[in-house]
């Protein structure tokens, strides 16, 4: 792995659980095994590594988003949904994933708040296509009653986001019950 590759790697793995504020650069050269001075010879300051470790994480999640996608074309929309959800939930678990994810999301740094929103917000174009076609393919299909897409869409992004939160608070167990309640309610509402 390359030097910037480890260096974004650390990057993740502290701001993820310290926070922005709470992880130095020398912190993250530590981590590395260089010395401080040595991180300005490939990001200019921590503003541009902390924008450079949420742009991989937003790419990381698409990715695996795009590999849920196209593995499940070929089943019926309510089965797509379903691994569309429980993949998204299941990317964001990961303890190398799912703690800078929170932070990112919930808080941000004050002065960069714009910046990763607009990061973030542009990485959602993908996802709203993709629910776009799975929802009017199961409304031409008969599996989804005649709905309004972006009501749709924005039901499911609430079910996700509240999904992704409660992860934090139970056990895989309890988590597993919540995540397949939650998704039967919301097909049980949509389906024709």
């Amino acid at each position: 792995m390359s030097t910037v590759e480890n260096i974004k790697l650390a990057g993740r793995t502290l701001f993820g659980q310290k926070g922005y504020n709470g992880t130095s650069l020398t912190d993250i050269a530590t981590e590395v095994g260089i010395k401080k001075p040595s991180l300005y010879a490939h990001f200019k300051n921590k503003d541009d590594l902390f924008l450079a470790v949420v742009m991989d994480l937003m790419t990381i999640f698409l990715a695996e988003l795009e590999k849920s996608y196209n593995q499940h074309k070929q089943k019926k929309t309510k089965e797509r949904l379903q691994a569309f959800l429980f993949d998204s939930c299941t990317f964001l678990q990961n303890e190398q994933f799912g703690p800078l994810y929170k932070r990112m999301i919930l808080f941000p740094p004050e002065h960069l708040h714009e910046e990763v929103k607009n990061r973030f917000l542009s990485t959602e174009a993908y996802t709203n296509d993709a629910l776009k076609e799975l929802f009017q393919t199961g409304m031409e299909n008969g599996e989804i009653r005649k709905l309004n897409i972006d009501a749709l869409i924005n039901s499911f992004y609430c079910l996700t986001d509240g999904l992704f939160i409660q992860r934090f608070y139970y056990d895989e167990k309890r988590y597993e019950q919540k995540i397949n309640d939650a998704w039967t309610i919301f097909w049980d509402g949509i389906q024709a």
